[in-house]
Formats: C-alpha cells, structure tokens, sequence
C-alpha cells in the first residue's frame, strides 16, 4: 500500500477508452439530433462502435487496470454520505463518480442496443431491425429515442461536478488525463497486450455481429 499521495489510478487504456466513449457519444447526440438525414449513416456507424467501445470495457472491467474492474464500483452509502460533508476517502472512486459511471455505462448499453433494432420507417433501420417483428422494432425505437435525454441529464451532472472539483482546485478533474489522482492504494500498470486482446476481441464482435456497415 502505498502512502497518500498522487499515484497512477487509470491505466492507460482505460483513459483512451474514456475519451473515446466521450467523443463517440458526442458524435452520436450531434448525428441523432441534428435532423440531418444524410447523417444517419454516420450515426449508425458511431452507434457500431460505441457497441465495439461498451464491449470493451465490460470486458475490462474484468480484467484490466486494478482500478477499472468492477468490484471496485460497488456502491457505499457511507462513502457517498462521507463525501458531501468533505470527509476524504482514499479510493480512486468517488462515491458519486461509481454510480454516475455505472449510469453511463449502463444507459449507453441501453441506447445502443434499441439503435440495432431501431427504424424511422421512412429511410433507416438498425442493422438488426429486420431480425425481429415490426411491432418489437418500433418499441425498440421507442426507448432509443428517450434514453438519450438521460444520457444528456448525466453529462450535464458529470461537467457541473468537474466545475465545481476545478472551482475548488481538486485534482480529480484531472485524473483522465495524467492517470493520477491522491489516493491509498496501489498504482495500476497499463496491461498493454491484455488491452489489445480485449479490443481485438470486442471489435471482432461488431464485425461478425454485421453490425458495422
């Protein structure tokens, strides 16, 4: 165990997956949102690899960095409770960051798996829309098209919350960058060959899924 300063936290591959995960769900509310048709394309392929981009980090969550696996994210009230009075907590969570990330991740699961299924019943479909009945298709598209409004409700917490570590000049903010962060615990190592086996596995599926066109 290491003493409380800044140690790394985030291997690497997981703040590349982070930033990825950002800009494919920017790209994906910019292409859906902007009423532009001939972006539609562009949402289905960014939809394709947001699946290839979840994959892998439930995969990770196995087993990559000792910090990105998920028996770290269990959920402590006494730690949420502890960290709005100030108290700290050696952990690289937050207490907040654990369920807002689990939020994430498991709204985008939601997005992106109704978008396989979902149509507009004009132009588009998802690449599996045809595999199952008109009327599972249009629930489909049904919850596609309100799910984002949460996801948007989570992006908007998670820049306020980093507003508000950066007004007061924690470093947390700064994490997904330099990987490091104050925290008791034992620095991560970055797993390299364990990452691209990961991401060769989940990109395998996109592609075999038919996913990607």
């Amino acid at each position: 165990m290491q003493p409380s300063g800044a140690v790394k936290v985030w291997d690497l591959p997981l703040r590349i997956w982070h930033w990825a995960f950002a800009a494919c769900m920017a790209g994906l509310l910019c292409t859906g949102l902007s009423g532009d048709l001939s972006l539609l394309g562009w949402h289905m392929r960014l939809g394709a690899v947001m699946v290839g981009l979840l994959l892998f980090r439930l995969l990770w969550g196995l087993w990559g960095g000792i910090h990105a696996r998920w028996r770290g994210y269990a959920p402590s009230l006494r730690q949420f409770l502890a960290h709005f009075r100030g108290g700290r907590v050696d952990d690289p969570h937050t207490a907040p960051g654990r369920l807002l990330a689990i939020g994430f991740i498991a709204l985008a699961a939601v997005q992106a798996a109704t978008g396989l299924f979902a149509n507009d019943d004009i132009f588009t479909e998802g690449p599996l829309a045809r595999s199952v009945s008109d009327a599972l298709s249009d629930r489909m598209t049904w919850v596609h098209n309100r799910v984002f409004m949460a996801l948007i409700a989570l992006v908007a917490v998670h820049l306020a919350a980093h507003a508000v570590y950066a007004a007061k000049r924690d470093p947390t903010p700064l994490a997904m960058f330099t990987g490091r962060k104050p925290a008791a615990v034992q620095p991560t190592a970055n797993h390299w060959l364990r990452a691209a086996l990961t991401a060769a596995v989940a990109a395998t599926a996109v592609v075999a899924g038919g996913l990607m066109r």
